[in-house]
């Protein structure tokens, strides 16, 4: 029997959750041939240099549009002159479009749910429609994959997944390996060595909430905790952001806009904060336990089932005043005992549950499953 060839298809080719699930299937999975996206994102030269083939789609965008007929005739077509025997979809809009492509075609697809569409705030008037679509194309998805369980109740409570329906794959990346000549947080922003430092690496837009995180740092400085804040990322929100922090005159905060090279300063961070308004399973948790930095986030999405609560993390019901986040912060800061312990047993949970390699894994068993029925 030859070798099964199998199409991912994901909206957004910009660096990010998504996209690097989809980078890790497509350069370790040899089945999947072809990855088709968006256009304009970093996946794109990442899978070609990896010598994957990438099909880009100049009509496929996140939000509604007309474009969308154009974009669903594209797909189509690609699945049926590729002779793919096995659709793969990531994200809201390429699974809607890819499946029904995939279900007109008569090929068998798959569909991760990296956090339901309706969960997105931006789209709430449209929540009604996005959950009856998702429960029309269920009927038509050969295997729906969950990244949480979280996402697999919701998914049955909503209507969208029976009792028996849905695999639960969490996220897996690989080892968080770190350049010799690195550069610290501490020598790029000039920050004591001494000092602790809590942050974030992440997008400044309303789904990762970053004036939470100043909020919170102002909590602390009022409590009279002596630290640093580093947010870095860029985003709509960032002006706002500088906002605040101009207002409320909070001196020890640095916001230096995006950076190629964030995740080299991750393991300096003393506690990392993700104050989310929601997420699917992110990736960021998966990297703070990888590098051994204690993390206090929002229970929102899967994120309580990365962090283990009180052990590696902390995770709190959403408050938008910051107080909870800046209780557990400052029950980290305030014993350094306890946040090494936290790191420490972090790094083992990161190597024993959440492995780039487990994921392929699961990913493999589920393709073959799905392409012997």
């Amino acid at each position: 029997m030859s070798t099964p060839r199998i199409l991912q298809v994901i909206t957004r080719s910009d660096w990010g959750g998504a996209p690097r699930i989809v980078e890790s299937l497509a350069t370790r999975i040899d089945s999947v041939t072809a990855v088709a996206c968006g256009p304009g994102g970093r996946l794109i030269p990442r899978l070609r240099d990896a010598d994957v083939s990438v099909h880009v789609q100049p009509h496929l965008r996140s939000s509604p549009h007309p474009v969308d007929v154009l974009s669903y005739r594209d797909i189509r077509a690609l699945i049926e002159d590729g002779e793919f025997d096995l659709v793969h979809s990531h994200s809201t809009k390429a699974g809607v479009l890819a499946r029904i492509a995939a279900a007109r075609a008569g090929v068998p697809s798959v569909f991760t749910v990296h956090g339901w569409g309706f969960y997105n705030t931006e789209y709430r008037a449209l929540r009604p429609v996005i959950v009856r679509g998702e429960q029309l194309l269920a009927k038509q998805t050969d295997g729906v994959v969950c990244v949480s369980e979280n996402d697999r109740i919701e998914g049955r409570e909503h209507g969208i997944l029976s009792p028996g329906d849905g695999t639960v794959i969490h996220n897996g990346i690989p080892p968080v390996r770190l350049p010799p000549d690195r550069p610290t947080i501490y020598d790029e922003f000039g920050i004591d060595h001494n000092r602790p430092v809590i942050g974030a690496i992440a997008r400044l837009a309303p789904q990762k909430n970053p004036l939470a995180i100043l909020k919170a740092a102002k909590r602390l400085r009022d409590r009279g905790l002596d630290f640093t804040t580093v947010l870095i990322g860029s985003g709509p929100l960032f002006e706002d952001c500088q906002q605040f922090v101009d207002d409320n005159d909070l001196s020890e905060v640095y916001l230096p806009g995006f950076r190629d090279d964030a995740l080299d300063l991750l393991p300096d961070f003393d506690v990392f904060l993700l104050p989310s308004r929601f997420e699917g399973f992110p990736l960021t948790v998966l990297e703070c336990l990888h590098a051994g930095v204690p993390i206090v986030a929002h229970d929102v999405g899967g994120v309580a089932e990365a962090i283990d609560h009180g052990t590696t993390g902390f995770v709190v019901t959403p408050d938008p005043t910051g107080e909870r986040v800046a209780t557990q912060v400052a029950t980290i800061l305030e014993s350094p005992e306890k946040q090494q312990k936290m790191g420490n047993r972090a790094r083992q949970v990161a190597t024993h549950r959440f492995t780039e390699e487990r994921m392929v894994s699961e990913y493999s068993a589920l393709y073959q499953e799905i392409l012997e029925r």
